[in-house]
């Protein structure tokens, strides 16, 4: 079988891998079917104009039951079967994505085994593991990937993820350069059962970015996913206090958020406060009934949220004395262990459907006895890692048992809490949960001996970055910001550290805004400097926008450029990143060309204040420099010179996304705004030449102090 577009030709062949009576076999497809005695094959190709999506059934004719491993919609032999533009293989880029939130997404290039193709085969640490782990000669990528040659792009993506791991493989010089199906099914298939992969879509265009947000687009379709909630602004007790937290800690902080009147709109009180994981009631550093902290939460005008972590339990959890039939064991009868924060806990079978219930009524206890709806599940991915147990249920897939538990734990919390879930599959909860982790845990450090090539936030940053597609399922996470400065651990504790300097800070919070979903924090508040505290101006309140990262394919390590729209606003921003250790980089960027629009620009820079009028698409700006470590925020926005523009701002890094109104009438500056921090917000305002009584454009400064609502009127 072979696909063509006008830019690409893929010369592919089709196979599925099974077993029966112990011994395993391969089944090659010719003309997209295959059959013998045991098992039946179809590929069903539906092509487009440049497209063509791929979806395969095996069915079981014989007498007795056939494992089913594998099923691959592509098996290229070797990379002279694949062929963009001139061919060139060695040269192609290659987009790979993982299945976990601590695999690496990431961008290399097929011929070169360098610190690109490192990341690409590798991943970060997790909470638990104990090093790195090996990087492979080949790389895995999950439900998408992307090639990518002069100007060229091929798309890989799986549609649908309900039922099946996905797996592409890519191999720079091994036997097999590309295969790409279901895989690690490991099905008990019964006579006369008939099982239907995931549909795969193979797409070419000139637009890497758009390829990419329409395939997510279609993708949240097809899984029929509802609309966003409202994203919610989190204070989270982990980053700093660990598995210390008190009661003390949670009182304290909530009673400097209500002082300061901090908007957040979730205290979330994370990991610590349990007696072990799957005994989930307070331990002894919480006296009081978790349902009295949840009342003080929402008596502090917040939603009461909690940290949990159900498919695991401590041995000594009295769920295991109970039902010992619900521990995941390996084939000689041994249970898994799944090390976390120095402590090995011991694993659900989530294929046993009676864990189901149990997870219904946890929740429905965590909400409905105790108040809190806003729930952040962890390390789920427990569940799904051992893929050669003993499982009750051999008929499922891990996807689908994967998927069967989320939706149990959703229907004890209900449809409207907010479900955060962290470090589990992405694929199968599409449309389950609001809220998803794009990487592994933050550091309040740049640089970090724990951590790949002795960095921790360009990394962090890196996997945020690389997954803002995602935003079209759900509010993307990019973990908390931490800002403080704290040269010496309190508690012990190596989350205690605030080492970013102050160019790092800047890149540091510049991450939840180019997140483009939850933001998140957590800080000692009676303890933190007001300046470091107060970059919560830059980010807070969460404005509607989407996000795309540009450069995906620019051959540099971390991404560059991100863009983000404001919704509802005529103005775009630029977020720029200087990666560099020593380096320091201009702050410049080149006003792009819009369709149906040929008419000047407003162009400023958030930290420089710098801003230039009449600005012409094509012409570039600038506004100093980056030093190393540190970003420039732009504004790009169409020039009306019957309205005013906001060119400067020390508060939020839309620079007026949070801003009500601002108009100009009867010769006076008119500004609204719901101020949500009681520091003063300055404004520049660039009044235009009709607007002013002088005839000439003028910059008026506005100034706004205190936490409420205010309208200020200036003579223009």
């Amino acid at each position: 079988m072979n696909f063509q577009s006008r830019d690409v030709y893929l010369e592919f062949g089709q196979d599925v891998i099974y077993e029966t009576e112990g011994q395993q076999a391969v089944l090659p497809l010719e003309g997209g079917t295959a059959c013998d005695a045991c098992i039946r094959a179809e590929l069903n190709a539906e092509p487009a104009e440049n497209r063509v999506t791929l979806r395969m059934t095996v069915t079981n004719i014989g007498t007795q039951p056939v494992i089913l491993r594998s099923m691959n919609y592509l098996r290229v032999k070797d990379w002279t079967q694949f062929r963009m533009g001139d061919g060139d293989f060695a040269r192609y880029q290659v987009f790979r994505q993982g299945r976990h939130k601590n695999d690496l997404p990431s961008v290399f290039t097929l011929g070169t085994a360098d610190e690109c193709f490192r990341d690409a085969a590798g991943g970060m640490l997790e909470t638990g593991d104990r090093k790195m782990g090996e990087v492979s000669a080949q790389v895995h990528s999950d439900s998408l990937t992307m090639f990518h040659y002069k100007g060229r792009n091929l798309l890989l993506g799986f549609l649908t993820g309900k039922d099946c791991f996905v797996e592409c493989t890519i191999d720079p010089s091994g036997p097999e350069a590309l295969v790409c199906g279901c895989v690690s099914l490991n099905i008990r298939l019964m006579p006369g059962g008939t099982f239907t992969g995931e549909k795969l879509l193979l797409r070419t265009g000139p637009d890497e970015n758009r390829l990419m947000e329409e395939f997510a687009a279609e993708k949240r379709i097809l899984a029929g996913a509802a609309p966003r909630k409202k994203t919610p602004s989190v204070f989270c007790t982990w980053y700093y206090y660990g598995l210390t937290v008190t009661e003390q800690d949670v009182m304290a902080n909530l009673r400097e958020i209500e002082k300061r009147k901090l908007p957040f709109d979730v205290y979330q009180v994370d990991e610590g406060w349990e007696i072990t994981l799957g005994e989930w009631s307070p331990n002894h550093k919480f006296p009081r009934p978790m349902k009295e902290i949840a009342d003080e939460i929402r008596g502090a005008g917040m939603t009461a949220g909690i940290w949990t972590s159900p498919f695991i339990a401590h041995a000594t959890a009295s769920v295991w004395k109970d039902h010992p039939e619900w521990m995941l064991k390996d084939r000689d009868g041994k249970p898994y262990e799944f090390p976390m924060n120095d402590t090995v806990y011991l694993v659900f079978d989530i294929t046993n459907p009676a864990v189901d219930d149990y997870f219904t009524e946890l929740y429905r206890k965590l909400t409905l006895d105790w108040g809190y709806t806003y729930h952040k599940l962890d390390f789920t991915r427990a569940a799904v890692i051992y893929e050669d147990a003993d499982f009750y249920d051999k008929t499922v897939t891990l996807p689908q048992a994967y998927r069967r538990a989320v939706s149990a734990i959703r229907r004890g919390m209900g449809e409207e809490s907010f479900f955060l879930m962290c470090g589990g599959l992405y694929d199968p909860i599409i449309g389950l949960v609001d809220g998803q982790r794009m990487g592994s845990d933050v550091l309040s450090m740049w640089v970090s001996d724990i951590n790949r090539d002795g960095k921790a936030l360009p990394f962090t940053v890196k996997q945020n970055l690389f997954r803002y597609y995602m935003n079209e399922w759900w509010s993307n996470d990019p973990d908390a910001l931490m800002v403080r400065r704290q040269k010496e651990m309190s508690r012990n504790l190596r989350l205690t550290l605030g080492l970013l300097n102050e160019e790092e800070v800047k890149t540091a919070t510049v991450n939840q805004y180019v997140g483009g979903g939850l933001v998140c924090s957590t800080e000692p508040l009676a303890e933190i400097d007001g300046d470091r505290l107060y970059q919560l101006k830059h980010v807070l309140p969460i404005v509607e926008t989407k996000v795309r990262t540009l450069g995906l394919f620019s051959g540099n390590r971390f991404p560059q450029a991100v863009r983000v729209e404001v919704k509802d606003r005529p103005w775009r921003s630029y977020v720029l990143i200087n990666w560099e250790d020593e380096k320091t980089l201009a702050a410049r960027i080149t006003v792009p060309e819009e369709e149906d629009y040929d008419g000047d620009y407003i162009v400023s820079e958030f930290y420089s204040g710098r801003y230039r009028a009449h600005v012409k698409a094509g012409e570039t700006f600038k506004a100093g420099e980056i030093l190393p470590h540190g970003c420039a925020v732009f504004k790009i926005e169409r020039e009306d010179d019957t309205v005013p523009h906001i060119v400067g701002s020390n508060a939020h890094y839309s620079m007026g996304g949070e801003v009500k109104r601002l108009a100009a009438e009867n010769g006076r500056l008119i500004f609204e705004i719901d101020h949500r921090f009681e520091p003063e917000s300055v404004y520049q305002v660039l009044i235009p030449g009709n607007l002013s009584k002088g005839g000439e454009e003028r910059v008026l400064e506005v100034r706004v102090e205190g936490i409420g609502s205010h309208r200020v009127e200036v003579s223009v």
